[in-house]
């Protein structure tokens, strides 16, 4: 039994709809087809083939806190995604559905937490990656770019925690979109079309609610995906830091 399954794994990997997939019917065997492979596989390219040993150092890295950040935003995608099912953005039901959610629905409760703790950990898994690269010099040469989209990074994610409060519509949400219009007026020259875009009208009634749920669940994410993927690719492409006492030569 075990004999044809190995057959039909080796028939399978020598077909054509797995050769079309994967352009290889064997391994690597040397160093340079290794190199080779991670270049041409999108997966495996986000990983760099060799990594300095002083950038592993857990006094260095903080625990990778950049990468705790992307895996809290697939669990919010993933958390959002279930709510999306249940949450009905109206005035007069947000609050009601809400409700529902965590204590009728099955796995609700859970789905509900488990959104806003992930919410939460991740502006600090986040301010934390910031303060991590500040401190040990990581934003300088030749990472200067990677840096600013750091920065926006922090701040989209501030918005997405920010809006997440507002969606529910109860008297948090309510008083945090009055803040935010008025925040908005506030901006010289173009405050009073702005705040006039993110309520929908002149008040806080149904348009606003569904402005902010549509900024929360497409607008934001969608910012927030591209600005992930040129992240991680500069990071491939301007290398991982490394210690102070490694970078000196590169930079001078």
């Amino acid at each position: 039994m075990m004999d044809q399954l190995l057959l039909a794994l080796q028939g399978l990997r020598r077909s054509r709809v797995w050769l079309s997939i994967f352009r290889r019917e064997q391994l690597p065997q040397t160093e340079a087809d290794w190199l080779a492979m991670n270049r041409r596989n999108f997966f495996v390219h986000i990983l760099p083939a060799k990594i300095h040993k002083g950038s592993t150092r857990l006094s260095y890295n903080w625990i990778w806190m950049g990468v705790i950040s992307t895996w809290l935003f697939v669990i919010l995608t993933i958390t959002g995604l279930f709510l999306m099912f249940y949450f009905v953005p109206s005035v007069e039901r947000a609050y009601d559905s809400i409700k529902e959610i965590m204590n009728s629905v099955t796995l609700g409760r859970f789905m509900r937490n488990m959104h806003r703790w992930a919410a939460n950990l991740m502006v600090f898994a986040v301010f934390l990656h910031m303060m991590r690269v500040f401190w040990t010099g990581s934003y300088q040469k030749p990472r200067e770019f990677n840096w600013v989209i750091g920065v926006l990074l922090f701040v989209v994610t501030v918005l997405f925690a920010f809006s997440g409060y507002i969606v529910p519509w109860d008297q948090l949400g309510y008083y945090a979109a009055k803040i935010a219009s008025n925040i908005a007026d506030g901006v010289p020259y173009i405050g009073p079309q702005v705040k006039q875009i993110l309520l929908g009208g002149t008040d806080l009634q149904q348009p606003s609610l569904l402005r902010w749920y549509v900024i929360h669940v497409f607008f934001l994410p969608l910012v927030i995906v591209l600005l992930i993927g040129i992240h991680f690719w500069r990071i491939r492409k301007d290398d991982y830091s490394k210690p102070v006492e490694y970078e000196r030569g590169r930079r001078d």
